[in-house]
């Protein structure tokens, strides 16, 4: 961890630090005091309490390959590319597909790195928010901070709600699909499946520290499994594949935007929505050992892993997809999961079908560890329970006529009202 010794005690609101036999006494703006035993922590506690003035609290289960595998799952790239291959096809077909996941993609290892350097830096739970309060200029840091914080939450919300919308979408598929097509999916269906694991979501984020590293530890060796097995079967059993010259250099837009150079842009979509969410190793920092180590490397490797796999199953996606308004025309509405219907058969396509639903819940799982995903499940829970209830019990039937004269308002109940009343209860 780099030494910020000085740097913190001239950027921080804490105005004193004492020691005495392993005692520090730190003393806020206010004048509020607090006493950290650095006897009852570890190292990298002691360490981060006589930096940063504050004494963490979770436990410290994360190693190399639980950390690495956690960084990895954030992307879940086999299943994002799955829920939004579709994009670059519209923009600009094969062409839009390979080259911008490379270029978008570069873009994003520069994001990445950056962020890396900054855990490394600052490793707290805080994530950019900390940091940013200890970067800027003092008199932008509530500004700035306030911001940050806020574009966080909103953007974790929109991830989480994207994703369990793609999960929702690709479970109903394997559903589809097993039954020969003869099930209809239906928007109904797929936002009551999206309610269901968003609420999922949020009791497995309940699990201790302990349970969730012993899930995520093992993560990165089923989706690299999944990734390079889908990527072989397609390469083997699709016979009609496309020539190099068709995905690499035929640009067709069915977008409608013109010109095609402006139409090819939204291919970024897709890679922007699988290369994200880099500080969400930063928010564990303090569940890992030796979080200034393993939490950079894990995001820079984990972001070049996705940068360079993802680039790979792009291209052999449009190899094997054969006619792409055949995929895009799907009834199922997942061109992916048709195109391994296509290629390998019902069986296979369920199978993988499944393994992406799977690979995209653990996406939900870690984006939102140690966030608010259980605190906004329950308010949703508790909303939704009240507007159920309130509304069994408050309404009354339709209004007929809702103004009612001022002189009337002494005299009983309006007739609009009465009305209602009686067509209610006839």
């Amino acid at each position: 961890m780099a030494d910020i010794t000085s740097e913190i005690q001239n950027a921080t609101t804490i105005r004193h630090r004492g020691k005495n036999g392993g005692i520090l006494e730190t003393i806020g703006p206010n004048g509020e005091r607090h006493i950290i035993n650095l006897e009852e922590l570890n190292d990298a506690d002691a360490q981060l309490a006589t930096e940063f003035g504050y004494k963490p609290v979770f436990k410290r289960e994360f190693g190399y390959l639980s950390t690495f595998s956690f960084a990895v799952s954030i992307s879940g790239l086999f299943a994002t590319v799955m829920t939004t291959f579709s994009f670059p096809l519209y923009a600009g077909g094969a062409p839009a597909a390979v080259w911008c996941w490379l270029i978008s993609g570069a873009g994003c290892m520069c994001i990445a790195l950056s962020v890396a350097e900054l855990v490394s830096a600052y490793p707290t739970s805080g994530g950019l928010y900390y940091s940013i309060s200890r970067l800027a200029p003092s008199e932008w840091v509530p500004s700035i901070s306030w911001i940050t914080g806020w574009i966080n939450l909103l953007g974790q919300v929109a991830g989480i709600a994207s994703s369990e919308y793609g999960a929702a979408q690709m479970l109903l598929a394997a559903v589809a699909i097993g039954s020969d097509f003869s099930y209809e999916i239906t928007n109904d269906h797929v936002v009551g499946v999206m309610a269901a694991l968003t609420i999922f979501t949020g009791v497995v984020n309940s699990l201790s520290t302990y349970w969730m590293e012993k899930m995520t530890k093992t993560y990165v060796i089923f989706h690299v499994a999944i990734l390079v097995s889908c990527c072989i079967a397609l390469l083997a059993k699709t016979e009609n594949k496309h020539d190099a010259s068709y995905v690499f250099t035929n640009v067709q837009s069915d977008s409608g935007w013109q010109p095609v150079g402006f139409s090819f842009l939204f291919g970024f979509l897709s890679v922007s929505w699988t290369m994200t969410d880099y500080d969400a190793t930063a928010h564990i920092t303090e569940e890992i050992e030796k979080p200034e180590i393993k939490a950079p490397w894990a995001i820079s490797l984990a972001m070049a892993f996705t940068y360079v796999a993802g680039w790979l199953f792009n291209i052999v996606l449009c190899f094997c997809m054969g006619d792409p308004l055949e995929i895009l025309g799907s009834p199922i509405g997942q061109p992916v999961a048709q195109l391994y219907y296509n290629s390998l058969g019902k069986g296979g396509s369920i199978f993988f079908t499944v393994c992406g639903f799977i690979i995209i819940k653990f996406v939900c799982f870690t984006a939102m560890m140690n966030y608010a995903a259980a605190f906004l499940v329950l308010i949703l829970l508790a909303a939704g329970i009240y507007w159920y209830i309130s509304g069994r019990k408050f309404y009354t039937g339709p209004l007929i006529e809702a103004k009612a004269q001022d002189d009337d308002a002494s005299s009983g109940p309006h007739p609009a009202i009465e009305t209602d009343k009686k067509d209610t209860e006839a």
